[in-house]
């Protein structure tokens, strides 16, 4: 009221005043305060634009440059052109961007990180062996506890005595309940028991000992012949052995300088989408190389967008050579191109990474059997992973109907299965896979390291079904 000479009059209880003239006077005190604080910030303002300005002009190209370009793929509905596969394939980029044979930068993180993912240390592939020796060492003890298992079926067959198959009937029902607990097919597991019965039937035991031996090695014959089935019988597969064996022939004074058997010994992967081709194809390789082998990848991935980068990184890893053409090429022609430059080069084998396709797609299965048919490798594995039980044999056999359509005069050689780890009493899948489809396991993949391959052993199989 003293500020601003209002007067102000008493009515009752309430007070009255002229507010408009307050509500004037407030509003032209806000206009002068909000005048005279721009007009303190104004140079610092000037400043600010005057700064942002000359950047821009020192360095027009900074922001364009400043993080990665975001790549645009292929929705696979539009109408695939060769511009649009032009624009998709990353394969030829310089050093800078990546992709291509020998263009991925040493020093950059995407490698490094790759290398920790997938390369073990010293101290792991120390560590690995040393558990390899223990486990081989426990499973051939006397007192384990899978040949305790076994002891308990038999204990009733000790004696001087012939041995009937009324003698064996008890025993082999319990140990048939025990293989079909451990993931095993009734099929399988009946068939592991007669190939005992078979061994062990009209024969004289003089001791415990001596059965306890002779139903060890009737299960070990029953196993072995389910790991090797009669459908492979003709061809073992052995693949250190092969690449070797190819090697050496191919040395020889007698083998001219075109004769077939100079070329370098062939794998071909196949199998579904995202079973783990690559990454099984980058574990074979590293696991030839550990063994003076000299492999070479080749890029007949054609199709998806990212397998040759894919695939670079692994020979990057492992320190091989890649073939590639990048995209939208014949993945049979690249293939043979790869084998003629391994040739070339002094490679003995090369591991060719396809498309992965589902077993019901015709145009891609007859691209496959075509490239099969064309280049005759030495060896076809089929890679499955063996969580999927029953349809991976489905797989399988429609990969062997689409490669005998097309000219392919075997089946598929051999298994390899990943995510080995994963799944529990999983030595049972891999023989019901064995005998429902007649192709060997392989290797198994044991996880994401590259020596995380193994082979299925007689001892390992009857330590994890026995123990």
């Amino acid at each position: 009221e003293e500020k601003y000479n209002l007067v102000v009059r008493n009515g009752g209880d309430t007070r009255s005043t002229d507010f408009d003239k307050v509500f004037q006077i407030l509003v032209k005190e806000a206009e002068l305060m909000g005048q005279q604080l721009k007009e303190d910030n104004e140079p610092s303002l000037i400043e600010d634009e005057k700064e942002e300005k000359e950047e821009s002009t020192a360095a027009p190209s900074s922001k364009q440059h400043k993080g990665g370009k975001q790549r645009v793929w292929h929705d696979g509905n539009a109408k695939v052109t060769k511009d649009a596969m032009k624009s998709l394939d990353y394969s030829k980029e310089t050093p800078e961007g990546g992709g291509g044979d020998g263009t991925i930068p040493e020093d950059s993180a995407a490698l490094a990180e790759a290398r920790a993912a997938f390369l073990p240390s010293q101290e792991e592939i120390e560590a690995e062996e040393k558990s390899e020796k223990d486990a081989l060492a426990a499973s051939s003890s006397a007192d384990n506890s899978w040949t305790s298992s076994i002891k308990g079926f038999m204990d009733q067959l000790s004696g001087n005595k012939v041995l009937t198959e009324q003698d064996l009937d008890t025993s082999l029902v319990e140990m048939q309940k025990l293989l079909t607990s451990k993931n095993v097919s009734s099929d399988v597991a009946n068939e592991i028991c007669n190939g005992v019965k078979s061994k062990l039937v009209g024969k004289r035991m003089n001791s415990f000992h001596r059965v306890d031996t002779a139903v060890q090695q009737a299960l070990k014959s029953s196993i072995s012949k389910l790991l090797e089935p009669p459908q492979s019988s003709s061809k073992v597969v052995d693949v250190l052995r092969g690449v070797m064996t190819k090697r050496d022939a191919s040395k020889s004074f007698l083998s001219s300088s075109k004769d077939a058997s100079n070329k370098p010994y062939t794998i071909v992967m196949v199998g579904i989408n995202g079973v783990g081709k690559s990454t099984s194809l980058a574990k074979i390789a590293y696991y030839l190389k550990s063994h003076g082998c000299s492999p070479m990848l080749a890029a007949c991935d054609t199709f998806r967008s990212g397998a040759v980068e894919q695939l670079n990184v692994h020979a990057k890893c492992l320190d091989v050579p890649l073939y590639h053409k990048g995209y939208a090429k014949d993945p049979s022609a690249v293939a043979k191109a790869a084998i003629a430059q391994a040739q070339q080069d002094k490679h003995d084998v090369v591991l060719v990474d396809t498309a992965g396709r589902m077993q019901n797609n015709v145009p891609l299965m007859k691209a496959l059997s075509k490239l099969v048919v064309e280049n005759q490798p030495d060896l076809v594995l089929f890679v499955c992973e063996a969580l999927v039980g029953n349809d991976g044999m489905d797989q399988l056999q429609m990969f062997n109907k689409a490669l005998r359509s097309g000219g392919h005069s075997r089946q598929i050689d051999g298994i390899v299965l990943t995510k080995f780890d994963a799944v529990s009493d999983k030595v049972g899948a891999a023989l019901t896979m064995t005998h429902t489809t007649g192709a060997p396991v392989v290797f198994v993949g044991t996880g994401q390291k590259y020596n995380h391959l193994k082979k299925l052993s007689v001892e390992s199989v009857m330590s994890s079904l026995f123990s």
